[in-house]
C-alpha cells in the first residue's frame, strides 16, 4: 500500500498522530530471539558503510548507534541504560532514525542480544523493549526501499525475516518475507558471486548477512530460500579471487587491505570451501596466479557517476608481500572527506592509463579475452572509458609466466588525435623504488623476498604518490611512464621481474 504512495504523502502518514496510534503498542506475546546473529554482518556492513558519505539528512552517528551490541560481550549493566534513553527519545517516526535500512539494522542488534541483555532488567523495562521491537517492525514491514543502496536493501530483508521469527505477530508473513529476500538475492548476486555494485566490502558484507539468516532459519528448523544457498556457494569463490596472499582485499571498488580476519570469519562461518575463482566475467575481476605472484585485475564496466574509475586497473603481489596497487581508501571522517572521495576515485589514483590527466568515464563496452597455458597467464583487456571524451579506445595486455618472475604489459591507443598520457603504477608504501642510470628503469625492493625490476623503452620517473591501504595517510611513491598518443595508434611496452 504504502510503496505506491509519493514520498511526500507517506511522510505525512508516517509522521500523523493517527500512525503512531495504528502502531502496536503492547507487547508481543513472547520474543523468540533468532540464532546464527554473531555480530558479522555488522561487522562486514561497518566497513561496507565507510565507503562513501551518508544520504542527505543521514549522520553517520545514527547508523552507529548500535553496532555496538555483541552477544559475546554485551552486558546488560552497560547496555540497557542507553537503548532505554533511545527508545524515549525515538519512539515517534522520523525520517533519519526509522529509514528502512537503518531501522532493520537496529532491530537486528536488539534481537540478537534481547535473551541476554532482557533477563537481567526490570520486567516492565523488558515489556516496553519488547514492545517497542514489535512497533518498529511493524513499520519495516511497511518501509519504502526507495533510494537505499542495494546492498543495504539485504540489511532490511535480514531484519524483517529476524522479525517474522522472533515474533508470534509477525510469524505468518515469513513465507512472503523469504520469497521478497529470495528474489532480491537473486537479482543482486551475479552469476559468478559477485555483487551488482562491485565492491568487495559490500559483497562481503552481503555474504556475512546471507550466512547469519541461513543459520537463523536453520536454528529454527525452516529450510533457507534456494536462491540464499546458491549465492553463497557463489560468493565464496568470487570474495577468494579479489584477496592477495596476505588474506586481505586488493583496493578495488573502496576496499582495505586491513580486514583479514573479518574476511576470514565470514568465510569460516559461510561453510563454503569453493577455491579462488580465476575470472568473474560477469563482474568483471580476473585473477592471475602464477608461483608465488598474485595479479588481480579489474576489466568490467562501470556506471556514469561511479565514484571509483579505474578501468583494465590492477594489483600486483608476491607471496604475502603486496608490491603494485592503487591508492586505497581514506576513511577519516572529517570535512575533508568528500574531496579525498573524488580524489581516491580517479583514474590517476589506480594501477591504470590515463589520458590528458582526465579521468575515465563509464566504461560500457569492456571485453576480456583470457588464456591460461602450462601454467603461464594472459589477459587482453580492452575499455571504452576514454572513447566519448577524446575518441580513443584503451586496451591493456598482461602477460604473466609459469614462474610468476616475469610480468609483461602492453598498453594499446587507437583512434582519437593527439593527446599526452601517462602510464601509473602505485607502490605500496614499504615498498621502495629507484631509478637505474641512464633512464628507462627502475629497481623496485619490497621489504622482504627478491626485488623486481620495471623496464620500458618510453620516458619514466619516480613520483611520489599516497596510499590508504589500511584507511590511513602513508606517504610511497609512483612509477610513472610519460607519452603522447599520436593517430592513429600508440603502443606501449613494459615489464616487471625479478631482478637477478
Amino acid at each position: 500500500m504504502y510503496d505506491v504512495l509519493p514520498a511526500g504523502m507517506r511522510e505525512l502518514i508516517f509522521r500523523s498522530a493517527v500512525y503512531d496510534w495504528l502502531l502496536p503498542s503492547r507487547p508481543p506475546a513472547s520474543v523468540r530471539a533468532p540464532q546464527g546473529i554473531r555480530g558479522l554482518g555488522a561487522a562486514a556492513a561497518w566497513g561496507a558503510d565507510r565507503l562513501a558519505l551518508p544520504g542527505p539528512g543521514t549522520p553517520r552517528h545514527i547508523r552507529d548507534d548500535f553496532r555496538q551490541l555483541d552477544p559475546a560481550t554485551t552486558a546488560a549493566d552497560d547496555t540497557w541504560p542507553g537503548i532505554r534513553d533511545w527508545i524515549r527519545a525515538h519512539r515517534r517516526w522520523a525520517p533519519e532514525t526509522w529509514r528502512a535500512d537503518i531501522l532493520a539494522e537496529r532491530i537486528t542488534r536488539w534481537l540478537s542480544v534481547f535473551d541476554i541483555i532482557g533477563p537481567g532488567i526490570d520486567p516492565a523495562d523488558r515489556e516496553l523493549w519488547a514492545a517497542e521491537i514489535l512497533r518498529e517492525a511493524r513499520h519495516l514491514n511497511r518501509a519504502p526501499l526507495d533510494g537505499i543502496a542495494p546492498w543495504r536493501r539485504i540489511v532490511v530483508h535480514q531484519a524483517r525475516i529476524n522479525a517474522a521469527i522472533a515474533l508470534p505477530e509477525l510469524e505468518s508473513g515469513l513465507q512472503r518475507r523469504l520469497s521478497d529476500f529470495g528474489q532480491d538475492v537473486d537479482r543482486q548476486i551475479l552469476g559468478d558471486g559477485g555483487h551488482i555494485e562491485r565492491a568487495p566490502a559490500r559483497a562481503l558484507a552481503v555474504l556475512a548477512m546471507l550466512t547469519e539468516v541461513r543459520d537463523a532459519l536453520l536454528g529454527h528448523h525452516i529450510e533457507p530460500p534456494a536462491a540464499l544457498i546458491s549465492a553463497m556457494d557463489r560468493m565464496v569463490p568470487f570474495i577468494k579471487a579479489l584477496l592477495h596472499g596476505d588474506g586481505g582485499f586488493a583496493l578495488i571498488g573502496g576496499a582495505t587491505a586491513n580486514t583479514p580476519d573479518v574476511i576470514d570469519a565470514v568465510i569460516q562461518a559461510s561453510g563454503s570451501k569453493g577455491r579462488a575463482m580465476a575470472s568473474a566475467p560477469h563482474s568483471g575481476f580476473h585473477r592471475l596466479r602464477a608461483g608465488q605472484t598474485t595479479l588481480i585485475a579489474d576489466c568490467g564496466r562501470t556506471l556514469a557517476g561511479g565514484i571509483y574509475r579505474a578501468p583494465a586497473s590492477f594489483e600486483l603481489s608476491a607471496g604475502k608481500v603486496r608490491l603494485i596497487g592503487n591508492c586505497g581508501t581514506r576513511l577519516t571522517d572529517d570535512n575533508a572527506r568528500g574531496q579525498w572521495l573524488n580524489a581516491l576515485g580517479s583514474t590517476a589514483a589506480h594501477t591504470a592509463l590515463v589520458i590528458n590527466d582526465k579521468d575515465a568515464g563509464a566504461v560500457t563496452d569492456a571485453h576480456v579475452d583470457r588464456r591460461d597455458h602450462d601454467g603461464a597467464r594472459l589477459i587482453e583487456m580492452s575499455h571504452d572509458g576514454y572513447v566519448t571524451e577524446t575518441g580513443i579506445r584503451h586496451a591493456r595486455t598482461v602477460y604473466l609466466d609459469a614462474s610468476g618472475s616475469d610480468v609483461r604489459g602492453e598498453d594499446v591507443l587507437t583512434g582519437g588525435g593527439s593527446q599526452p598520457f601517462s602510464v601509473r603504477f602505485h607502490l605500496y608504501p614499504d615498498v621502495r623504488a629507484s631509478m637505474v642510470a641512464g633512464g628507462g628503469e627502475v629497481i623496485v625492493k619490497p621489504p622482504r623476498g627478491r626485488g623486481w625490476r620495471f623496464t620500458t623503452r618510453y620516458p619514466v620517473r619516480l613520483e611520489d604518490s599516497v596510499s590508504f591501504f589500511d584507511g590511513r595517510q602513508h606517504r610511497t611513491q609512483q612509477i610513472v611512464i610519460l607519452g603522447n598518443h599520436e593517430p592513429n595508434k600508440t603502443v606501449v611496452k613494459w615489464r616487471f621481474a625479478i631482478d637477478n
